[in-house]
């Protein structure tokens, strides 16, 4: 029998729509947050029944509803926040689909509750599986809205059978309110849960708001950030490497104002630690980005945590270099004394370029022409120079030189106390910064002797001419020899005995997908880091003060010198402080 084709009745396409935007407990109480936010709110207390599945209870202080329009709160499409195409393109506000309330009401029994400041009293309408049960009623109720939702997918059984425990469900729901809290911590929330209070956060300012739901771990470890580049800005905070996680369960990126999972903004942060992060460790940070809503769409996902940016790669390169910046600078930090003698009370701290100069010069740079022959810099001391001569310590971030302890630690004296100092890896990230640097200046070509032919798929391509000119540029020089064969008559000399066609491919896709060139920039930073791993000075070898002293004095001139390449500390901080309560003076 032939198929007719029917129009679908409007439950059954809202409970369609439900299923898109009402995954579970957690998704109400989003969209529920993002319009009580868009109304102005500065105080929400969310209620929950068995994490959400039960009922979930939102109120808000915000500018309410007209009840002459409460009726199409619920309604498929309905919103105040679009009336056009132009405002599409570029929407400023959370919710804008008209789609939430009404996916919301299909598969629960809802109510709504609201009054603005010019009525007189509460109005309240109840929706029951998509069906309005009777007219708009008066009701009882401070100015502000309150979304009560009871029994989800009570009509929907299937779907009920995919939640999971109340815990489990109450953890997402605990996650999203989070996530909107760091956004807005101008607002304050209270969140209840079975009659309980289980968490309530104050108005405030960012930093009370970041400490409040990440804690001490992050507050220790953390770093400031902001930067400016036409019309991008970012700010917020980032952890040190040392402070890194197995999970990536502490990562926070907002876009105006909203949370999104970008890939873009991900492998920047990604790449920015890639030098100072070990294995698969994952950093803490809490990034807030904005840009002209013109220039980013956020129409690209149900749920709005996915937005598309018109100009991905400017976007990416921006918060790539603002986090790579905030690493090597130590958020402006300077040495500072511990406030309780215990293993986590030494502290260490980026070289800011302030330090540059600082120490009065009295010692040469590196040789930049004699790269093969690294271990000669710890004789390179102006001959008209001694340590004698040298800068009080009070001048010297690191202090000078005293022993060395078992051939493998420095001990110096800096006017805060004692500097223990990792001779091998200090020297390591020194060498390996001095090679990038050099790296920047220009990328040296390796014509091959026989182009290597790669297979390549339309797809591949197509990437391949749209980005000729910017892999000629990064050293690869590219022929297409049919419709399916690339030829690869150069590569960069620093990676010639790489595989060129593994290489090439992942920088197609990165370039497609990120506008970044950061899988080169990998694999030539990882070559580097072998060879300064290789050139640096070895554990056991015993160093002159004179000698000991040059590599302190480098250190100070360095970026990201308080760690090596694999994220571990180089030196630490012993205060007076720190020894007076190990010894109990003045107890």
């Amino acid at each position: 029998m032939r198929p007719v084709i029917a129009a679908l009745p409007d439950t059954l396409i809202s409970q369609i729509a439900a299923g898109e935007v009402v995954e579970r407990p957690a998704s109400v109480v989003k969209e529920v947050l993002e319009n009580a936010i868009d109304a102005g709110a500065q105080a929400i207390t969310i209620r929950l029944e068995e994490g959400g599945c039960q009922r979930i209870s939102i109120q808000d202080d915000g500018f309410g509803i007209a009840h002459q329009q409460l009726h199409l709160a619920v309604l498929r499409h309905a919103t105040s926040k679009i009336k056009s195409l132009s405002d599409l393109e570029s929407v400023a506000s959370l919710g804008f689909r008209g789609e939430a309330l009404a996916s919301i009401a299909s598969v629960s029994r809802l109510s709504i509750t609201t009054r603005t400041a010019e009525d007189d009293h509460a109005w309240q309408i109840q929706v029951n599986g998509g069906e309005t049960v009777g007219d708009v009623s008066p009701s009882s109720g401070s100015v502000g809205t309150t979304i009560d939702v009871q029994d989800l997918y009570f009509n929907t059984p299937a779907r009920r059978k995919f939640l999971k425990s109340a815990t489990t469900e109450l953890g997402h729901c605990l996650d999203v309110v989070r996530r909107i809290a760091l956004s807005r911590p101008d607002i304050g929330f209270a969140i209840w849960h079975n009659g309980k209070v289980i968490e309530r956060w104050s108005a405030g300012n960012i930093e009370q708001r970041v400490d409040a739901i990440l804690g001490q771990e992050f507050h220790e470890s953390r770093i400031a950030l902001e930067s400016t580049s036409g019309v991008l800005s970012l700010r917020g905070f980032i952890s040190k490497p040392t402070a890194s996680r197995a999970r990536a369960d502490q990562q926070y990126s907002f876009v105006n104002g909203r949370f999104i999972r970008d890939k873009v903004i991900q492998h920047a942060i990604r790449s920015a630690y890639q030098d100072v992060l070990h294995g698969d460790r994952q950093p803490m940070v809490v990034l807030s980005l904005e840009i002209d809503p013109q220039l980013v769409d956020v129409n690209v996902h149900p749920a709005k945590t996915e937005v598309r940016f018109r100009e991905g790669g400017a976007v990416h390169q921006f918060v790539y270099k603002a986090i790579q910046n905030a690493l090597s600078t130590g958020g402006g930090e300077r040495i500072h004394e511990s406030t309780e003698f215990a293993p986590h009370a030494f502290t260490s701290i980026s070289s800011p370029p302030a330090w540059v100069g600082q120490a009065g010069n009295q010692f040469l740079p590196l040789n930049q022409n004699s790269k093969h022959d690294i271990d000669r810099l710890f004789t390179q001391i102006n001959p008209n120079t001694s340590v004698d001569t040298s800068p009080q310590d009070s001048e010297l971030p690191l202090g000078h030189a005293l022993a060395q302890i078992h051939g493998i630690y420095i001990l110096a004296q800096n006017k805060h106390g004692l500097v223990l100092i990792d001779m091998h890896a200090a020297h390591e990230r020194v060498l390996y910064e001095k090679l990038k640097e050099d790296l920047s200046t220009g990328i040296k070509i390796q014509q091959l002797l026989v182009p290597v032919v790669m297979h390549a798929t339309e797809l591949e391509i197509g990437k391949a001419e749209e980005h000729r000119q910017t892999l000629a540029q990064l050293g690869f020089d590219l022929a297409t020899l049919s419709p399916t064969q690339l030829a690869i008559r150069t590569i960069p000399t620093l990676l010639q005995k790489s595989d060129p066609v593994m290489l090439l491919r992942n920088l197609l896709n990165d370039l497609d997908l990120t506008g970044s060139k950061a899988v080169l920039d990998a694999a030539q930073h990882e070559r580097l880091a072998t060879q300064a791993c290789h050139a640096a000075v070895r554990a056991h070898r015993l160093l002159t003060l004179t000698e000991m002293d040059a590599l302190l004095r480098q250190m100070e001139q360095t970026q990201r010198a308080d760690q090596c390449n694999h994220g571990r500390p180089t030196w630490v901080q012993l205060t007076i402080q720190d020894l007076d309560k190990l010894f109990l003076r003045g107890r």
